[in-house]
């Protein structure tokens, strides 16, 4: 009889869902993590492993928001704690560190790493568990409970390509060969899929080249050595910063100078300074503002980092985070509203949920959370100290809208 009450014990605690939530003295149902001073969310992410800088950066944006909304008084009346949970970068630590957050918050703030996410997608489902995903591909958008906030990786990769098409004279009369650089696995499929329906529907592109890499790759002389020889005039990558350092950096050694487009994805603040005087041809495609711009949701989102981590050094990647941060907040609020601070309540609010981010990127609407949020981008060139710098206005293509119908979603 003992052991037979241990194992149901064990079997009721194996979840982390909302189960059964406590009523605040307000009034509102409290689901884990919340108490009737704190809301606990936690942000799971690569905070010491190969793409560390990324990840503390966009750490960064969702906790200067949660501080000036603390500052301001907190989210129905409580206070917003983050907490941080170091992923490495490495799948079997993301599941324990998942595993660890889950009975201690009431949602993901942001998650970091597709294979991750990959990894925990089942738990996220048992536990009902919100989660916004900084990977913004959509892989991530097509998992339970899993939201994207942004428009995807293969959205910019698309609109980038027909930007860069445009701009090399690409038409009916002129033939310009392209090339594609993306990952040897699932992800980098998804990237390809885009990239030649992008091709496909553009006139006067030629795909001429599509090599891939392994995240162990350090030397890509091989893959450059096949898009110089293919004779690729713009090239695509799929990659991130630890690739985009290397294939900008080995290109320029072999006197190889395409035009480079990537993903936001692909580029770190801190590759300006080692990358100086060999960007003149790469330009980032992205799916949101920069901290070069003039407007209020970047005014906002600068001087709470001051406020939060004078010493920060600027990145790029805090600006994602920042729009994480502010659907959580807005998502919480309109949960309390609904005096339901559990993470159905959280779900509910999320649904349909309209956000505007003073100008950073245009508003969007989380609509069932399963669909791209906004199929807008701009490009961006690199400034002198690493962080973007507008040089076209947001727009979407209709190679972007094609392909998403395309996938049947």
């Amino acid at each position: 009889m003992a052991v037979a009450s241990l194992l149901t014990l064990t079997a009721c605690g194996s979840g982390s869902g909302s189960g059964g939530a406590e009523t605040g003295a307000d009034g509102v149902a409290m689901g884990p993590g919340v108490t009737d001073d704190e809301i606990s969310v936690t942000v799971i992410s690569d905070f010491s492993g190969p793409i560390a800088q990324g990840g503390i950066a966009g750490s960064l944006g969702v906790e200067a928001k949660m501080d000036q909304i603390n500052r301001d008084g907190g989210v129905c009346g409580r206070k917003v704690v983050v907490d941080k949970r170091d992923t490495k970068y490495d799948p079997q630590i993301t599941t324990q560190q998942y595993r660890a957050a889950a009975p201690k918050n009431l949602m993901v703030a942001q998650f970091v790493g597709t294979a991750g996410l990959n990894a925990v997608q089942s738990s996220i489902k048992r536990d009902n568990m919100p989660t916004l995903s900084a990977s913004i591909n959509t892989q991530t958008l097509d998992l339970p409970n899993v939201y994207v906030a942004m428009p995807p990786f293969e959205v910019e990769l698309i609109n980038g390509l027909t930007w860069a098409a445009e701009q090399a004279g690409a038409s009916a009369s002129k033939t310009v060969n392209v090339g594609f650089v993306t990952s040897a696995d699932e992800t980098g499929e998804v990237y390809l899929d885009a990239l030649n329906h992008a091709a496909e529907a553009t006139e006067g592109l030629k795909v001429v080249a599509k090599p891939t890499y392994t995240n162990a790759d350090t030397d890509f002389t091989a893959q450059i050595n096949s898009l110089k020889d293919a004779g690729a005039e713009i090239v695509m990558l799929g990659v991130t910063p630890a690739q985009t350092a290397g294939i900008i950096g080995q290109s320029a050694q072999f006197g190889f100078k395409p035009t480079f487009v990537s993903s936001s994805g692909a580029w770190s603040s801190s590759l300006g300074k080692p990358l100086k005087g060999l960007l003149d041809n790469y330009f980032v495609s992205g799916g949101y503002g920069t901290l070069n711009d003039d407007n209020a949701g970047i005014k906002a989102l600068t001087k709470a980092r001051e406020a939060y981590a004078p010493d920060a050094k600027p990145d790029n990647f805090e600006v994602g985070g920042w729009i994480n941060g502010t659907v959580v907040v807005e998502a919480l609020t309109k949960a309390c509203k609904a005096k339901d601070l559990t993470r159905d309540g959280v779900k509910k609010a999320m649904t349909d949920l309209k956000v505007p981010f003073d100008d950073i990127l245009p508003p969007i609407d989380l609509g069932d959370g399963d669909s791209i949020v906004s199929f807008q981008s701009r490009i961006n060139k690199i400034g002198e100290d690493g962080v973007q710098v507008p040089v076209a206005s947001f727009f979407e293509s209709e190679a972007a809208k094609s392909w998403d119908e395309s996938r049947g979603k």
